[in-house]
């Protein structure tokens, strides 16, 4: 019964619609919420207004005349007044206001574990002064005379994509139950991507270049390398094993009943529906690592990265927004032709 009601409701909602007098349909109003459950959430705020006070560090205040309330807590405390007006007004059950308290309680714990504070904004921008005048005057002689380091910076990500995309796809087969052998060797290969996706591109850098060297022993590109075909092996491996989890059922039912072997069903049906999708993803890998070289260079990975690392000790800062123009226009660059790449491949 009970089902059957709730099934039937929007039909009586549009019946019991009315018209008003220019014609226009008045939905019947929203109930109104438990008076009860709004009383307990008005004794949660007083409870999370009471923790944000007392657990405040920022000593920035507001100056009313007679007291002076810490900035921050105060708006909190309007905020968490906001949520249950807007709750009350809007009809909203009390649940979901709840949960953005939660929400807002669980961020400011977050933000005042470490200290958050917006006051060094204002506080410190006398520093901001000469690294803003040299962002507005950018050397842009000297982007040409780190030409090598930009090569460098595209040879890495072209490397890394070609070795990184070609073993995340045999890992993607080896990992999706549709085109693994087994189910053990499924759920091997399956953990071993999530180990290898656990650690991002610089915490690779990090790692090969205190194992091969940085830029000063001519280890530095090959750290770069390895790092970004660890980060690319678990991308390309997750979004391609999706890929073929979601492929159509009948060609592999094909090759199934032909006698096919697990190589020939992989080549002939598995293969052909993915590849679109897996070069897509290929280039997307490669806009990422164009991106992710410049902060494993500055790592000691060399390429572009290390010549701003280089001109940040120096604080020429005229250099660097050289740098980061050209950066931007490369990126947007292998972006667009990347994004009509794939336009057609899918």
């Amino acid at each position: 019964m009970s089902s059957l009601k709730t099934s039937t409701e929007p039909n009586m909602t549009r019946r019991d619609a009315q018209r008003s007098p220019g014609g226009a349909k008045q939905w019947p109003e929203k109930p109104r919420p438990a008076a009860s459950s709004y009383l307990l959430l008005i004794v949660a705020g007083l409870a999370l207004a009471l923790f944000f006070f007392a657990s405040a560090t920022s000593t920035l205040v507001v100056d009313f005349g007679l007291a002076r309330v810490p900035l921050y807590p105060l708006i909190g405390t309007a905020l968490v007044a906001l949520i249950i007006l807007v709750g009350w007004v809007s009809r909203t059950s009390a649940m979901p206001v709840l949960g953005a308290m939660v929400a807002l309680g669980v961020t400011w714990w977050a933000g005042s574990g470490i200290g958050f504070t917006l006051a060094p904004l204002w506080e410190d921008l006398h520093r901001a002064a000469p690294v803003l005048e040299g962002f507005l005057n950018p050397n842009w002689g000297f982007i040409w005379r780190v030409w090598d380091s930009w090569v460098a910076t595209i040879a890495m990500a072209i490397v890394a994509s070609a070795i990184g995309c070609a073993i995340g796809l045999l890992l993607a087969l080896g990992a999706s139950p549709v085109s693994s052998p087994t189910g053990w060797f499924s759920q091997v290969l399956k953990a071993i991507n999530s180990v290898i996706r656990s650690i991002p591109d610089v915490g690779y850098g990090l790692l090969f270049v205190a194992m091969l060297g940085g830029t000063a022993s001519g280890g530095g590109p090959l750290a770069g390398i390895m790092a970004l075909t660890l980060f690319n092996m678990g991308v390309v491996a997750k979004l391609t094993s999706e890929s073929i989890d979601a492929v159509s059922p009948g060609p592999l039912e094909a090759a199934d009943a032909s006698g096919a072997s697990l190589i020939q069903r992989n080549r002939v049906a598995v293969l052909p529906q993915i590849l679109p999708s897996y070069f897509s993803y290929s280039l997307y890998v490669f806009e990422l690592n164009i991106r992710s070289s410049v902060v494993l260079g500055i790592v000691g990975a060399g390429g572009i990265g290390s010549v701003i690392s280089v001109q940040l000790s120096r604080f020429a800062y005229d250099n660097i927004a050289a740098i980061i123009v050209a950066l931007i226009l490369v990126v947007l660059l292998v972006d667009f032709i990347s994004l009509q790449i794939r336009r057609r491949l899918t």
